[in-house]
């Protein structure tokens, strides 16, 4: 019995000393980034600085012998942090990407080219039914991500960055490349088309990615909050252009502009709320090397269900009060 109770122990406290990402380890000062990098933590116990990934093949894993990469075909690997990161829930119907942030999966077991947000104070975990739970309830990130702050550059004294020209958005991973910072950033000025839209920055594999988005509707997006908002932030003029384009925005609204940035047949869903968008879905299909779409709606009260992509009856986890923007292959669910 006592044998039992000491193994019990044992396991109890390693289950204890290990860490989900981002989460600093005591015994030397480093958390797991993801699967396969390590960072650095502060004097305040905070993960702080540009990530480092382990030797090919490693893998991260946070115990009681502190932050190691280890060997992935040893045994120590099964312990191996983030390992949810950028995997597909049992449904293929989503991934967490971050703390706050997912990607659809379409029914497949690989994450798709989207981007959603969960709604303020919630955070992705792969089991949640809805995507996106509260902390307060017990809802831990699956796949948490230490995010750099954008003034942490100006914070170790002067420097010149602040003065100097800012990078081209017109290649947005140029663009990530120089800012060097992961989050969201703006666009341009122009009230009519710039001003709506952001990029996302990410860093995967060691390597700084971007991605241009554009807001829904007629929102705006604010840098200081970095949400798309109602109100033009003060840094949009619209004496900017004089000029719109004529080309149609890819918006779900707009099947066949829709579809030609989705550049691939299928159906796809139309938006997030329960009570339209939820309930229809575009058919792209390729007709004389143009791309074409075609809106539905279920029938009755069924949703569209972008996983098994059929209606069903069952309110799909994407059309939640927990998620707050969702888009695909750059373009804004409604």
């Amino acid at each position: 019995m006592s044998f039992i109770l000491l193994f019990l122990l044992a396991c109890s406290l390693l289950a204890s000393a290990r860490a989900t990402c981002n989460v600093c380890n005591t015994v030397n000062n480093l958390t797991c980034y993801s699967l396969t990098q390590t960072q650095a933590c502060d004097a305040s116990n905070l993960p702080t600085g540009s990530p480092f990934s382990c030797p090919t093949g490693y893998v991260c894993v946070s115990g009681a012998n502190g932050v190691i990469c280890v060997p992935e075909a040893s045994a120590e690997s099964s312990q191996a942090d983030c390992q949810d990161c950028n995997k597909c829930d049992t449904s293929n119907t989503f991934a967490c990407t971050g703390t706050s942030s997912f990607a659809l999966c379409l029914g497949t077991d690989t994450v798709q080219d989207s981007v959603g947000t969960c709604a303020d104070g919630y955070v992705c975990n792969i089991n949640d039914t809805q995507i996106c739970g509260l902390p307060t309830n017990g809802i831990m990130p699956t796949c948490s991500y230490a995010e750099d702050a954008t003034s942490s550059s100006s914070s170790s004294g002067t420097t010149t960055t602040t003065t100097a020209s800012p990078p081209s958005t017109s290649s947005p991973d140029a663009y990530c490349a120089a800012v060097q910072s992961e989050g969201r950033f703006a666009v341009g000025n122009d009230a009519y088309t710039t001003c709506r839209q952001y990029i996302l920055c990410t860093l995967v594999s060691g390597s700084w990615q971007g991605q241009t988005y554009t807001c829904p509707g007629s929102l705006y997006f604010n840098s200081t909050s970095s949400q798309c908002v109602v109100a033009m932030p003060s840094t949009c003029s619209t004496s900017v252009s004089s000029t719109t384009s004529t080309t149609a925005a890819p918006t779900p609204s707009n099947p066949d502009a829709y579809c030609a940035a989705m550049k691939s047949e299928g159906y796809y869903p139309v938006g997030t709320d329960p009570s339209t968008t939820c309930q229809q879905y575009v058919y792209c299909f390729l007709l004389n090397s143009v791309w074409q779409g075609q809106m539905y709606t279920c029938p009755g009260s069924l949703y569209y269900n972008s996983a098994s992509r059929i209606c069903a009856s069952a309110l799909p986890a994407t059309c939640s009060a927990t998620v707050a923007s969702l888009t695909l292959n750059g373009v804004a669910l409604e």
